[in-house]
């Protein structure tokens, strides 16, 4: 399943129409359409006003998403698009409610998200229905994104490779490989490659949020 079908599914779910959820996320009835047809590409802060609206955190718009083949389109036009789960979950956990104690996940099984702005992330951590996301980032040059963006939690994260130009609240920050951040989620934040090479990184961000 992709996002617009996910997007399509949750609204005809919740009895909302295309005109009645323009109107609460303040998105157009047009671009809306276009993304539940999975022909547009939307930003990180439209996706949140389309799950505010929605009643639905914006982690749970990435599960359950299945590109339907394990290989990762890098079509733009796809927006977001994540490879088939291949997770090893050796237990059901304690009980029907908690989560396997402990998952698995092979180095080339992971489930991958690319972003509107060209960057793919990796999913460390099993799923978003933990306590904590878990990702390893990948900028090609040039990529970044555009919007501030800010929710409750905290994060940290440290570069591997290339550099990071990010703006978080009123400072900017460049980071090179071996530099690791700590800041609060709810501060505005963007980050971008600023380099010349493909930036590779590793975040943590409490509760997951994307």
């Amino acid at each position: 399943m992709r996002l617009g079908d996910k997007l399509k599914e949750i609204r005809l779910q919740n009895h909302v129409t295309l005109v009645g959820l323009s109107k609460a996320a303040g998105v157009s009835k047009s671009m809306l359409s276009r993304i539940e047809r999975n022909q547009s590409a939307p930003t990180v802060t439209t996706l949140e006003k389309i799950a505010s609206a929605l009643g639905v955190d914006l982690a749970s718009l990435f599960t359950d998403l299945d590109a339907g083949d394990p290989l990762v389109s890098r079509d733009r036009a796809a927006h977001l698009v994540v490879a088939r789960d291949h997770s090893l979950d050796p237990g059901n956990g304690t009980n029907g409610d908690d989560p396997a104690p402990v998952s698995v996940i092979r180095g080339d099984r992971r489930r991958k998200v690319i972003m509107p702005w060209g960057a793919t992330y990796e999913l460390l951590c099993p799923d978003m229905q933990h306590r904590i996301e878990f990702i390893s980032m990948n900028y090609p040059v040039g990529g970044g994104s555009h919007d501030l963006y800010s929710h409750d939690g905290e994060e940290c994260g440290i570069v591997l490779q290339g550099r990071f130009r990010g703006i978080v609240g009123d400072q900017e920050f460049v980071l090179e490989a071996g530099d690791s951040i700590y800041y609060a989620s709810s501060i505005p934040h963007r980050w971008e490659n600023a380099g010349d090479v493909e930036a590779r990184a590793i975040w943590a961000i409490t509760p997951p949020s994307f």
